[in-house]
């Protein structure tokens, strides 16, 4: 984790719905825009605003709910945020941007895509998620988060609703690849911890509700055959999401990463798999 590159610009961007936005952008260019996973922000992509940015208009954002970004009560689902990126990119008038949605920001991109289409939008990048959240327990072909048994994603939405705070310092060390006996205390695991206690708690958990039922493959399946679009799985079960992809969006192209994480703890390498996407799409 680097900070901020510190010619990055910060603004609030409000949309019509009223929820303000918090954007960073550096570059000039085409447009790439970050979308972050659960409870995190723009700022876990600092890496690709220096790395990318002195090529490209590099942005990121708080989805609502995250971050700087308003907090609202209600509306705290994938749906919505969909909408909230189809508003932000006509409030910047971003000339097809390349839509870059890792992890749960994935859906958010994938919910834009179902909603609003692909003719605003240059390439879609599914980073490290799977379209279909849930996985079926009885099709061992499937390919889903985790399956909906008592130890797949219940027992995830179970962990944020008990110990929220425990959970998240757990997965901050499995996203970057640290044992689970280093210390709480290690930088990067603060500062993951610190970004992503930012979002409340009624929106955490609306949030991974939402994930155990979401199902986009259909949007996914979409992008793939109307643009460029790419799949980018880590190592543990990129062989599973390369299977799943050629049978679900067989126009999409493929690539690994090292962790969940991988632009951070393999920024040269994720930026380089970037590049190329966006060199041909």
């Amino acid at each position: 984790m680097i900070p901020v590159p510190p010619d990055a610009t910060e603004r609030m961007v409000a949309l019509p719905s009223g929820v303000t936005l918090r954007v960073l952008s550096r570059g000039q260019g085409r447009p790439i825009v970050f979308v972050p996973g659960f409870t995190c922000t723009a700022d876990f992509f600092a890496h690709q605003l220096a790395g990318l940015g002195d090529d490209y208009q590099v942005i990121a954002y708080d989805p609502r709910g995250h971050g700087g970004s308003d907090k609202p009560v209600t509306g705290n689902n994938f749906t919505m945020r969909g909408a909230d990126l189809d508003a932000l990119l006509r409030e910047l008038a971003l000339d097809k941007p390349i839509l870059v949605g890792w992890s749960f920001g994935a859906y958010d991109v994938l919910a834009y895509v179902r909603d609003f289409g692909t003719d605003a939008i240059g390439g879609v990048v599914v980073c490290d998620e799977t379209p279909k959240c849930p996985a079926d327990p009885n099709d061992p072909a499937d390919w889903g988060e985790a399956p909906l048994t008592p130890d797949g994603m219940p027992a995830f939405l179970r962990l944020v609703i008990d110990d929220r705070l425990g959970f998240w310092t757990w997965y901050a060390k499995y996203m970057i690849g640290l044992p689970e006996d280093t210390p709480d205390d290690h930088p990067d695991v603060v500062r993951i911890v610190e970004l992503g206690m930012q979002t409340p708690e009624h929106v955490a958990v609306a949030t991974i509700a939402d994930g155990v039922a979401t199902d986009l493959s259909g949007a996914a399946a979409a992008a793939a055959a109307a643009v460029p679009t790419m799949l980018m799985a880590r190592q543990d079960w990129a062989e599973d999401a390369q299977r799943w992809a050629a049978a679900n969006m067989p126009q999409a192209s493929f690539a690994t990463m090292d962790l969940h994480m991988g632009f951070v703890t393999d920024p040269d390498g994720f930026n380089a798999t970037i590049r190329e996407f966006a060199g041909t799409s």
